[in-house]
Order: structure tokens, then C-alpha cells, then sequence
């Protein structure tokens, strides 16, 4: 049993398995054309949820930016704390989110 590298995640996995355990990237029985098929289905995966993940991190901005708008709580307040790190926050992780997948789509086999 020797170990080969994964095709879509470069991860070291078993030669006798038929698919990778890492990214579930199915290695056994396919031609090449499959083989990138699969791979490309695999980025696909990837970044649906990287923009998921984005959405997600700008609603949670906007909600947090709409709540100090129409409330206006105190600045000293824990409540406009809580809203300002809310917004900070999401917005770190929208832009974090946005150059992974920048960096997914630069990515080629």
C-alpha cells in the first residue's frame, strides 16, 4: 500500500482507496475527462460555500449597520459596542471570504 497525492487537494491518501476521505474526490474507475469533471465539481463546491459564508457575513453587517441606525443606542453603551464589533467583524470575514475565493478561481489543475 503506498500513498499517492490527491488530484483536487494534494493531501496524501491511500492508492488502494476510491476516493479521497479529505474532499471526497472520486479516484477509481475514471478517465481523465471524469477525473476533470470531478475536479471541477469539487471547486464548484467550494465556492458556493465560500459565497455562502460571504452572504451570510454581509448580513450580518448590514443588520448590525441598520441596528445602530434606527436605534442610535449610546455610544458608551454595551449595545452599540456589541453592534460596532458585529460590523466589524463581518465585514473582516466578507473580505477574508472574498480573496479565498479570488484565490479559488486563480487556482488551475
Amino acid at each position: 500500500m503506498a500513498l499517492i497525492e490527491c488530484p483536487s487537494c494534494t493531501k496524501r491518501i491511500s492508492d488502494k482507496s476510491t476516493s479521497c476521505p479529505f474532499c471526497d474526490f472520486k479516484l477509481a474507475g475514471l478517465s481523465p475527462q471524469d477525473q476533470d469533471r470531478e475536479w471541477q465539481r469539487i471547486q464548484q463546491e467550494k465556492k458556493d460555500k465560500l459565497l455562502s459564508q460571504s452572504m451570510l457575513a454581509l448580513i450580518i453587517a448590514i443588520g448590525a449597520f441598520a441596528y445602530m441606525y434606527l436605534a442610535q443606542p449610546y455610544p458608551e453603551s454595551w449595545q452599540a459596542q456589541v453592534a460596532y464589533g458585529l460590523i466589524i467583524v463581518s465585514v473582516i470575514w466578507f473580505v477574508a471570504n472574498r480573496i479565498r475565493l479570488l484565490l479559488i478561481k486563480k487556482k488551475r489543475r
